[in-house]
């Protein structure tokens, strides 16, 4: 019995130290390698849609230089609008970072406007399932045609590439990021959808 009770909690405190890391380390690591992969130039046009992930904000407004620009789309929290705000002043990134509050569904976002449309833990959110088709929609609209899209999330993310596919986009790549993505095991873990013209 005491032999089940401790395999029992070295699987709780295992879940949970997987879980931790994703959480406060293993994010930073995942945006950190897309950064590297992407060599974003310092005047680009970028749209983060969600703020679920508060650090992606402000560490892609300090890689830009104006005229680049980051636009923040909060979706439904007013909180992160405060926050976020707080944290431009903070980190003197005002002239190249803009709050918006929106909807996934109807960005408030010019259409063709973005070199790059990133998101992050927000599609899953869309609610009914069938909305999240809408959403892809939007992130395209306001995409450049020569455009990158990269959504980072749990779930299924290949469930996007076949509309994709319809709307253009070819090579839509589907990558899982290991164990610095698992939200307490591989049951839960992220992957990364891209779309980069290369």
């Amino acid at each position: 019995m005491k032999v089940l009770l401790v395999i029992i909690i070295i699987l709780i405190l295992l879940v949970v130290g997987i879980y931790c890391n994703t959480l406060f380390r293993g994010r930073n690591l995942i945006w950190g390698q897309i950064f590297r992969e992407l060599k974003m130039p310092e005047n680009a046009q970028v749209a983060i849609l969600g703020l679920n992930y508060a650090g992606l904000f402000i560490d892609v407004a300090k890689r830009l230089k104006a005229p680049g620009k980051v636009t923040g789309v909060n979706i439904g929290n007013e909180n992160v609008t405060k926050q976020e705000s707080e944290r431009i002043k903070e980190n003197r990134v005002a002239d190249r970072a803009k709050l918006v509050d929106g909807s996934l569904l109807n960005l408030p976002l010019e259409s063709r406007h973005y070199d790059y449309v990133l998101s992050t833990f927000t599609f899953h959110s869309v609610s009914p399932a069938i909305n999240r088709g809408r959403a892809i929609q939007e992130a395209v609209r306001v995409m450049k045609p020569n455009g990158t899209l990269i959504i980072v999330d749990f779930g299924n993310l290949q469930q996007y590439r076949p509309l994709l596919n319809i709307l253009g986009f070819q090579d839509v790549r589907v990558v899982p990021t290991g164990i610095n993505g698992w939200w307490g095991g591989p049951w839960l873990k992220t992957s990364v959808l891209r779309w980069i013209i290369e």
